[in-house]
């Protein structure tokens, strides 16, 4: 019998143990994502990028869908941390204002991650009492808040309405409708 042997000192080898592996394959699946989308993602593929074990990643999700969901959450409180920083300054108006640009700024440097939390039909199909849909939830509530402090008119609907206005705005960006989604805002700030 043969024995194979490895010359390289067992500190260089391609795959290793992680202390915190969920965290490694989490930062992989949105590099993943990031540039090639969320189709091309496998829980091969993300055991290569990640440089473990091809079954190292089901110790952490139970499939495809799970890791989607996983990355998708994980671009929901990203997100939802943007808008607070957004509107933690200024009036509110100026608040709102800061926010609508801050929704952009992310939608445009994580366009695959946002396609992902929005587009895919993850947070719909999603259990109501999941992590994916309280962060999908949470992150729609600053603006929520932000709206409901100019006045009694201003209601759940007018949030959703602006809300459709940037989602908009992203999606035709994305797609190439449009150049500058920021100078398209102007005209959606007026409203």
């Amino acid at each position: 019998m043969k024995q194979i042997t490895d010359a390289k000192p067992s500190g260089s080898r391609k795959t290793y143990h992680h202390g915190d592996l969920r965290k490694v394959l989490l930062d992989a699946a949105l590099a993943e994502v990031a540039a090639h989308g969320a189709q091309g993602l496998s829980m091969a593929s993300l055991a290569r990028r990640a440089g473990v074990a091809q079954s190292a990643p089901y110790r952490h999700f139970s499939d495809r869908e799970d890791l989607l969901a996983a990355v998708a959450t994980d671009g929901f409180e990203r997100f939802t941390e943007a808008l607070l920083e957004a509107a933690s300054d200024g009036d509110d108006m100026t608040a709102l204002n800061r926010m609508a640009v801050a929704y952009l700024v992310f939608g445009e440097k994580n366009v695959e991650l946002y396609r992902l939390m929005f587009a895919s039909g993850l947070v719909p199909g999603a259990a109501p009492d999941s992590a994916l849909k309280r962060a999908a939830n949470a992150s729609f509530q600053p603006l929520l808040d932000r709206v409901r402090t100019l006045g009694p008119a201003a209601s759940p609907l007018s949030a959703h309405v602006r809300w459709g206005q940037l989602h908009g705005l992203v999606m035709l960006k994305a797609d190439g409708f449009i150049h500058d989604p920021l100078e398209a805002l102007v005209g959606v700030l007026s409203l």
